[in-house]
């Protein structure tokens, strides 16, 4: 039912009072966004005008009205402008990604008044930004709500062509004005624009600004990245947001004001050849305060699982569905599903020279690993009938590999740490590279050569009978209630001896008690 309002105290409202309806009233407003929305129907091939506004209180509200009725219009609408709008219709707003919180939008028609004014009074609400370090921690973060974020730009990855989207893909790092991080993308016509100003040795540092960006979530890595149309990226900017975020970066140690970036390689072995890994040992991942990712150099040398090592995903976004002959639809992205399509999910036990942890690996760092799918390694599961296939044991255990790890700040377990694997490196070359320009002290972080540091003969010595243990022992299982943080015993602040105990040893130890 149409609203009713009494014309004769106001003919304009604020957005707050809007009910669904047909409308006689009004609303004075500023546009924040102003863009065009190509239609999906050849039947429609104007599209929409789609509008974000907001009033003078700072409630925000979107407006669409179709591309033919705005140029029989001739108007000219401009963002930061204000208008007046008469005459429209308020109804739910039921877009999967939302530009405002408001539950309502507009729906504009030939019928409605549009007029430009002008008021140096009226606020200027633009930006709507989220902190970095929420969206990276995941907090409050709610992935159909569109966003603003500003940073830095600390580090980029050269375009990648995604083959399963034939399109390119840009990945970056931006950072707030006290340093912490959060990752980037851009998509297909918005990263050329970008990647210009990124290229150009230019000492002044870069400042991105990206307005209605959307939240992806790659496993447990939250980034930003763009949607199509409604996204505006801005770089370094003249207004008075960019100022702002430039005089209130944080200086250095040395009083000076970080203004580089790095190109980041997306190639594992250009990443190494150019000394730009940062290397560190498992000791140093339980103590970092920002969520930050580090390469280590350690070896596997158990496979842990909960239920099976793979599990049954949608094509498309690689979510789990239910293994349900009759749910074929993807309950996240509603694709249909005819063919089983199965991912790896393992956790592994792994020590380096600061101890051991528990990596969480998914499919394209298995599949590196293992050398087969996850489907083909089902099929040969279901005729041995073991939780653990032995072809899956065999190819990760002892295998000593490169892997880069995400730390989350502040929420590394210290007795038992987990980390999620992004990538891995086994490549001989790559190993060859490493082993020439990288060998960390344990307890630190480095970037380039250092002295090597090396067990002492005795914990050496055990951490090979434990190694002979495990591999003769059939009965040898761990599990995560906490006995790893007795098999990984440090013997004095400088060294971390490893020692593994099977369970059928355990028993017999409690027993004695």
């Amino acid at each position: 039912m149409a609203a009713s309002y009494s014309l004769t105290s106001s003919i304009y409202v604020n957005i707050s009072e809007l009910e669904p309806g047909r409308s006689s009233f009004g609303i004075k407003v500023r546009v924040v966004r102003c863009y065009r929305q190509p239609s999906p129907h050849k039947a429609d091939p104007d599209g929409t005008l789609e509008l974000i506004l907001h009033d003078e209180i700072g409630d925000r509200i979107h407006a669409t009205m179709d591309y033919g009725v705005f140029k029989d219009k001739k108007l000219d609408i401009i963002e930061g402008n204000l208008y007046k709008f008469m005459s429209f219709m308020v109804a739910h707003d039921m877009s999967k990604y939302r530009t405002t919180t408001n539950p309502f939008k507009l729906r504009l028609y030939n019928s409605t008044s549009i007029t430009s004014f002008q008021d140096s009074d009226f606020p200027s609400s633009m930006y709507n930004f989220r902190d970095l370090f929420e969206i990276a921690n995941d907090i409050a973060v709610d992935n159909f709500q569109l966003l603003d974020v500003i940073g830095r730009v600390v580090s980029y990855q050269k375009p990648t062509f995604v083959a399963k989207l034939s399109t390119n893909r840009m990945d970056f790092k931006i950072a707030n004005t006290q340093g912490r991080e959060l990752g980037c993308s851009l998509w297909s016509e918005y990263i050329d624009p970008v990647l210009e100003i990124f290229a150009k040795d230019d000492p002044r540092p870069i400042i991105i600004c990206i307005q209605f960006g959307k939240i992806t979530r790659i496993f447990d890595e939250i980034k930003v990245s763009n949607t199509f149309h409604v996204t505006k990226v801005t770089v370094n900017g003249e207004t008075d947001v960019f100022k702002n975020f430039l005089d209130g970066m944080v200086p250095d140690a040395a009083g000076n004001q970080n203004n580089g970036i790095a190109e980041e390689f997306h190639d594992i072995y250009a990443l190494f050849k150019n000394n730009a890994a940062q290397m560190s040992d498992i000791s140093i991942l339980t103590k970092v305060t920002e969520t930050k990712n580090y390469w280590i150099d350690a070896t596997i040398f158990s496979v842990e699982t909960k239920g099976e090592c793979w599990y049954r995903s949608c094509w498309k976004c690689f979510k789990k569905m239910p293994m349900d002959e009759k749910n074929r639809k993807c309950f996240i992205c509603g694709e249909l599903n005819f063919n089983d399509n199965f991912r790896y999910k393992i956790e592994v036990m792994v020590a380096d020279i600061g101890g051991c942890a528990a990596l969480m690996m998914w499919d394209t760092n298995c599949n590196t690993l293992i050398g087969k799918s996850a489907k083909h390694m089902k099929q040969l599961n279901d005729k041995a009938g073991t939780v653990i296939p032995r072809e899956l044991k065999e190819a990760l255990v002892d295998k000593r590999v490169l892997f880069e790890v995400k730390c989350p700040a502040n929420k590394v377990n210290k007795d038992v740490p987990q980390f999620t694997v992004n990538r891995v490196a086994v490549d001989e070359d790559i190993f060859n590279i490493y082993a020439a320009n990288y060998t960390p002290t344990k307890g630190s972080t480095t970037g380039s050569k250092n002295k090597v540091h090396e067990m002492d003969d005795d914990a050496s010595s055990r951490l090979m009978k434990g190694k002979e243990k495990m591999d003769t022992d059939d009965k040898f299982e761990a599990t995560f209630d906490g006995e790893y943080a007795e098999n990984c015993k440090e013997v004095d602040s400088e060294e971390t001896d490893v020692v593994y105990t099977s369970k059928k040893k355990k028993s017999k130890l409690k027993k004695d008690h």
